[in-house]
Protein backbone atom coordinates (compact mmCIF):
# COMPACT_ATOMS: atom_id res chain seq x y z
CA UNK A 1 0.00 0.00 0.00
CA UNK A 2 1.41 3.36 -1.05
CA UNK A 3 0.93 5.90 1.73
CA UNK A 4 3.19 8.60 0.29
CA UNK A 5 1.66 12.07 0.38
CA UNK A 6 2.25 14.78 -2.14
CA UNK A 7 3.48 17.91 -0.39
CA UNK A 8 4.64 21.26 -1.60
CA UNK A 9 7.90 21.96 0.16
CA UNK A 10 8.98 25.49 0.93
CA UNK A 11 12.27 26.17 -0.87
CA UNK A 12 15.32 26.35 1.44
CA UNK A 13 16.12 29.95 0.45
CA UNK A 14 12.61 31.02 1.45
CA UNK A 15 12.94 29.21 4.78
CA UNK A 16 16.29 30.93 5.38
CA UNK A 17 14.72 34.35 4.74
CA UNK A 18 11.77 33.51 7.00
CA UNK A 19 14.17 32.58 9.79
CA UNK A 20 16.22 35.75 9.26
CA UNK A 21 13.07 37.90 9.49
CA UNK A 22 11.84 36.06 12.60
CA UNK A 23 15.25 36.34 14.27
CA UNK A 24 15.47 40.07 13.51
CA UNK A 25 11.99 40.70 14.90
CA UNK A 26 12.67 38.61 18.02
CA UNK A 27 15.86 40.59 18.66
CA UNK A 28 14.18 43.96 17.93
CA UNK A 29 16.63 44.54 15.08
CA UNK A 30 15.83 45.73 11.56
CA UNK A 31 15.55 43.05 8.91
CA UNK A 32 18.77 42.94 6.88
CA UNK A 33 18.34 44.95 3.66
CA UNK A 34 19.27 42.06 1.37
CA UNK A 35 16.68 39.81 3.03
CA UNK A 36 14.01 42.51 2.83
CA UNK A 37 14.79 42.99 -0.86
CA UNK A 38 14.43 39.26 -1.64
CA UNK A 39 11.17 39.03 0.31
CA UNK A 40 9.79 42.10 -1.45
CA UNK A 41 10.79 40.73 -4.88
CA UNK A 42 9.11 37.38 -4.17
CA UNK A 43 5.95 39.07 -2.93
CA UNK A 44 5.77 41.28 -6.03
CA UNK A 45 6.18 38.21 -8.25
CA UNK A 46 3.33 36.42 -6.44
CA UNK A 47 1.12 39.52 -6.70
CA UNK A 48 1.72 39.67 -10.45
CA UNK A 49 0.92 35.96 -10.82
CA UNK A 50 -2.32 36.33 -8.86
CA UNK A 51 -3.34 39.39 -10.85
CA UNK A 52 -2.76 37.51 -14.12
CA UNK A 53 -4.62 34.45 -12.84
CA UNK A 54 -7.63 36.12 -11.19
CA UNK A 55 -7.64 39.73 -12.38
CA UNK A 56 -8.72 42.61 -10.19
CA UNK A 57 -11.15 41.53 -7.49
CA UNK A 58 -13.36 44.19 -5.96
CA UNK A 59 -14.59 42.18 -3.00
CA UNK A 60 -14.76 45.15 -0.62
CA UNK A 61 -17.14 47.02 -2.93
CA UNK A 62 -19.58 44.09 -2.97
CA UNK A 63 -19.38 43.71 0.83
CA UNK A 64 -20.10 47.42 1.37
CA UNK A 65 -23.07 47.28 -0.97
CA UNK A 66 -24.43 44.19 0.79
CA UNK A 67 -24.04 45.92 4.15
CA UNK A 68 -26.02 48.92 2.97
CA UNK A 69 -28.88 46.76 1.75
CA UNK A 70 -29.51 45.26 5.19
Amino acid sequence: MDTAETTTATPPDVLDDMKAVADAIAASRPVPPEVAKRVRERSEKVQEQLLRQYGVREIAVDLIRQGREE
